[in-house]
């Protein structure tokens, strides 16, 4: 066999090799890509999180009105004002890659106002499951802890 026909068998080798390799890239590429995908869709569409139901309720005393507006960096939620013992809802679905969703709110009463963050997925992913509970106190949000201590809450300081 002379020296060129050893080199085309290589050649032809080494391209049969790469079209195996590549036949097995191109299923990961597509499927890393698809959950990529789901991910950026603004929490809407997940694969692997179940969504969460967000109820704040306004706990403040003697009858003073709360106006909660709720937002993450894709979505307003929207301003409501709510009466003693009255809830804001709303649902999303948490991040499935990246867990980085993340939801605060701006809380409005007498003549007091506060933002913050009632659903952190690296904070609160693990206490709340599919069911997020906030009250709001003159002092504070307190969330409900529904997933790592049922029954027990955990306050807040508005900062």
């Amino acid at each position: 066999m002379s020296y060129v026909s050893i080199s085309v068998h290589r050649l032809i080798d080494c391209a049969s090799r790469m079209v195996s390799i590549s036949k097995l890239v191109l299923p990961i590429l597509l499927l890393l890509t698809i959950l990529v995908a789901f991910q950026f869709k603004g929490g809407e569409s997940g694969l692997f999180h179940d969504k969460v139901h967000m109820h704040i309720f306004n706990n403040l005393t003697n009858g003073v009105k709360l106006t909660v507006h709720c937002k993450d960096k894709d979505h307003d939620i929207g301003a409501q004002t709510l009466n003693f013992g009255e809830s804001y809802n709303f649902v999303f679905r948490p991040g499935t890659i990246v867990e980085s969703t993340l939801y605060f709110c701006g809380f409005r009463f007498n003549t007091e106002f506060y933002i913050f963050d009632v659903y952190d997925q690296k904070r609160d992913d693990f206490f709340v499951g599919k069911d997020c509970r906030w009250e709001v106190h003159e002092s504070g949000p307190c969330r409900h802890n529904v997933v790592d201590k049922p029954n027990s809450i955990e306050c807040f300081p508005w900062k």
